[in-house]
């Protein structure tokens, strides 16, 4: 049986409803506003631009995803960062799981900032449970990392998310759509810091994929 026009209309009516509503589910930052753009990867050549180090683990470009893998021998975690100075920011990127088991998104101290040698803190995303963690001191054997928040969440391999990380001050929120967010606070946060670090880990030929990389100051 054929469908009437109103019924059409209103079929087409709550489909731009939930286009909308889609649209409006867009992550924003939760401790200013977003300011100038810093950077922008849409990883759409080859190869990784000006800025990139990949220090460890597997690391390329294909069909306009970064591929990003841990390879065991190195006896570490996969390392790869992206230089850019920034002090209060959003970070954004998408990731999809394509048989990696975790990822860590980090920033660290500009030189002379801080007396501290090592990370200032990092969102930890596994398939199961994710939460920002400030890093310990390594020069100091009494100094040890601690989740300053953490929650069960699944992350499913094959299906992609986008991460909101933001840090204004002392503060540092992360967001991903449909989970509650987290929030934590040092007084070392508020320092300048030099670019952005990943880690990923894995068995060899496990990937993490990543795309849309965006960095915004936060105002």
């Amino acid at each position: 049986m054929k469908a009437s026009l109103p019924t059409l209309m209103i079929v087409a009516l709550v489909s731009v409803i939930g286009v909308a509503r889609t649209a409006a589910a867009e992550l924003e930052p939760t401790l200013g506003k977003k300011g100038p753009l810093l950077l922008e990867e849409k990883f759409d050549g080859e190869a990784l631009g000006k800025g990139w180090t990949g220090k460890t683990g597997g690391l390329r470009v294909t069909n306009g995803v970064l591929h990003a893998s841990q390879n065991r021998a190195d006896g570490r975690l996969g390392l790869f960062s992206r230089e850019q100075p920034m002090q209060d920011a959003a970070i954004q990127l998408d990731f999809k799981f394509d048989g990696a088991q975790g990822i860590n998104v980090s920033c660290n101290p500009s030189p002379g900032e801080l007396r501290k040698h090592g990370h200032l803190f990092s969102v930890v995303v596994t398939r199961a449970q994710w939460n920002i963690t400030e890093h310990n001191h390594k020069s100091d054997r009494t100094s040890q990392s601690k989740a300053l928040a953490s929650a069960p969440a699944k992350f499913e391999s094959g299906k992609w998310y986008t991460l909101l990380l933001e840090f204004k001050g002392e503060t540092v929120v992360a967001q991903v759509e449909g989970k509650e967010p987290l929030r934590g606070s040092s007084k070392d946060f508020s320092v300048k810091k030099p670019g952005i670090e990943f880690r990923v880990s894995g068995r060899d030929g496990q990937e993490v994929l990543f795309d849309n990389l965006k960095v915004w100051e936060l105002k």
